[in-house]
């Protein structure tokens, strides 16, 4: 009974607490409630996530570097297998070649008298056959035709041997290296065996040197590719190595020359096993000499069976997860980090504060596009209440702000166009003193130096030349006089019209030579609004200045046409030169003036400027061909 009581009484006490926790919940706000939902989901969701990540990149680096290991394995065997070959090939046409030579002058000998051919053929056997090649390597000789002609085995001579491959082989190339396999009747399998060639043609002799691949470790200089397996490095401190059968370590980077199996501080069960398995991989602790643990470490190995070699590469496991470690660290902390960025944030914001707050931001997003009639409605007399009647009184302000800035805009503009035609009408005025004024005085002085040259030549003056310099000095001043009056004063824009102006500009720089003007004019297309006029010839002049002198150009088009689709007017100056720079630092007065005066006529101004040269466009309205009376000043 007391049994049954008391877990009665355990069962209530559950769902009492149960009970109030459910109560509890369902007391809380509903941002409360959103607030755990969101918690427990974020979290849940970021241990998935980042256990995912790191089970991911774990295997990932795995794989990647037990296929690195792979692979530099592999290299590593390709390395040793072709310093083997390359000290066997040299060794054999070593060999080859000396007894080329030999059997050469054995035949110089016999031409020159000093032995017989057949005592020379003597001599060359003998010669050959005293010669061994490692233990059980040897010459011989065969003739084109797969017979042997000279061998150790002498029941072997005049045979033909042509039925083995590697005998046509021979039969064909009759030089160079060549492997096989071979097995001696005695022997149970096939061993690979290597040869060189050397051919004797006098005689039509094969000269082979031939012995087993296995014979020529000796010949194997381990320095040769040492320094290339130890630079190998995996990881901070994995390494290659290569080890023979007794388990002497030919190369290691701590162990070199020390014999593992006579070692007992160092474990040799693991060597032990590559050796049985030939090829894979291992896993094991291992602690070089100098080192205070044991580390796990991953390897993969290889056998070379000729040599009875194991090469292998290894890293240790510690350092492939370190980044793991550390990965798993940050995404620790970042998942912290948000989480409590998110319990702040979602805390402190409620719905009854958002709505209010995307509404006046989206008030904002209008007035920023220029509407600035936008308001916001207060609905309540809260803070929120309060914000909107701040915003709504600062849009008053910026409203009437944006309204005077307008007119002072339009009044700047106005002063601008008035400023500019007051320039244009004193610059007209002081060119047209120097046209009526200036220029009739200097003409006069121009008179009065022939005058007085006259006077000094009729009584042979030596000043005679003097006064003829000074008369055509005057006559350059009075036609600079008049080149400046005419820039200032554009006489021909208004006696003859915007196109005769043009065509005076070309006329203006036709002394620089090897300059070609070209005039493209719609009839009846001129420009007859007199202050619109004024400022285009102005480009226009300035467009043509700096086309000759900063383009090094050789032709210039000016162009005045009217587009048939909207009726707009397009004033093209073009030239072929090398291009402005449209924006040189600290100058580029002109652009800005031409530009300017595009903007007071209400004009669009376009520079295009490039290797192929540069066009300044001027796009301006009809209604320029009108005639209209000047802005008064």
């Amino acid at each position: 009974m007391t049994e049954l009581a008391t877990t009665h009484v355990t069962k209530e006490t559950k769902q009492g607490k149960f009970s109030r926790l459910r109560l509890f919940l369902s007391s809380l706000q509903i941002r409360y409630k959103f607030l755990i939902s969101f918690a427990l989901i974020f979290f849940l969701s970021m241990v998935l996530c980042n256990l995912f990540i790191y089970v991911y990149v774990r295997n990932n680096i795995e794989d990647r570097i037990e296929s690195e290991l792979t692979n530099t394995t592999a290299m590593i065997y390709n390395i040793v297998n072709t310093s083997v070959n390359v000290a066997i090939k040299n060794h054999l046409r070593a060999v080859a070649e000396k007894n080329l030579d030999i059997l050469t002058d054995l035949y110089q000998r016999s031409l020159a008298g000093t032995i017989s051919r057949e005592e020379a053929r003597k001599r060359a056997a003998e010669v050959i056959l005293s010669q061994t090649i490692g233990r059980s390597g040897y010459l011989y000789c065969l003739d084109s035709h797969g017979d042997v002609t000279v061998h150790p085995r002498a029941e072997l001579i005049g045979t033909n041997l042509s039925e083995h491959a590697f005998i046509r082989q021979m039969m064909e190339k009759k030089q160079g290296y060549l492997e096989y396999e071979w097995k001696n009747r005695e022997e149970e399998n096939f061993r690979p065996k290597a040869l060189y060639m050397a051919y004797f043609k006098p005689w039509d002799w094969i000269i082979a040197a031939s012995a087993y691949r296995s014979e020529f470790i000796r010949l194997v200089n381990v320095q040769d590719f040492r320094q290339s397996i130890l630079s190998l490095k995996f990881g901070q401190s994995g390494y290659a190595f290569v080890f023979d059968r007794n388990g002497r370590a030919i190369i290691h980077p701590a162990l070199q020359n020390i014999n593992i199996f006579q070692a007992p501080e160092l474990p040799n069960q693991y060597l032990k096993d590559m050796m049985q398995r030939k090829k894979g991989r291992s896993v094991y602790y291992w602690k070089n000499p100098g080192e205070t643990r044991a580390r796990k470490k991953l390897v993969i190995f290889n056998y070379i069976p000729e040599y009875q070699w194991i090469v292998a590469s290894s890293s240790y496991l510690d350092e492939l997860y370190q980044p793991l470690t550390t990965i798993r660290n940050v995404f620790l902390g970042i998942s912290l980090l948000f989480f409590c960025i998110m319990l702040a944030v979602t805390f402190g914001i409620s719905r009854t504060i958002t709505t209010p707050l995307r509404q006046l931001m989206a008030r904002f997003s209008t007035a920023g596009a220029g509407d600035y009639s936008t308001r916001m409605k207060r609905r309540a007399g809260d803070e929120v209440g309060q914000l909107a009647q701040y915003f709504n009184l600062f849009m008053d302000q910026l409203e009437t702000a944006h309204q005077e800035l307008e007119r002072d805009i339009a009044r700047s503009q106005k002063l601008e166009k008035q400023v500019m035609q007051a320039g244009d009408r004193e610059r007209m005025n002081i060119g047209q003193e120097l046209h009526d004024d200036l220029c009739p005085h200097l003409i006069g002085i121009s008179g009065l130096a022939a005058v007085i040259r006259e006077d000094l030549k009729s009584r042979n003056d030596p000043a005679t030349d003097l006064a003829r310099k000074m008369g055509v000095l005057m006559e350059d001043a009075v036609e600079k006089t008049r080149q400046l009056a005419r820039g200032l004063c554009p006489v021909h824009l208004v006696s003859h019209g915007f196109q005769s102006a043009l065509e005076d500009i070309a006329d203006q720089f036709a002394y620089y030579p090897g300059i070609r003007f070209a005039y493209r004019m719609d009839e009846g297309v001129d420009i007859l609004e007199e202050f619109c006029a004024i400022h285009l010839y102005h480009i226009a002049r300035e467009a043509v200045n700096n086309a000759v002198k900063h383009s090094n150009c050789d032709y210039i088009e000016i162009s005045l046409t009217r587009d048939a689709a909207d009726g707009l007017i397009h004033f093209k100056v073009t030239d072929n030169g090398n291009g402005v720079d449209p924006e040189p630092p600290g100058r580029g007065i002109g652009l800005q003036i031409m530009a300017y005066r595009a903007k007071i006529i209400d004009a669009q101004f376009n520079i295009d400027t490039g290797l192929k040269g540069t066009q300044i466009h001027v796009i301006l309205n009809s209604s320029v061909l009108e005639k209209k009376e000047n802005i008064p000043v």
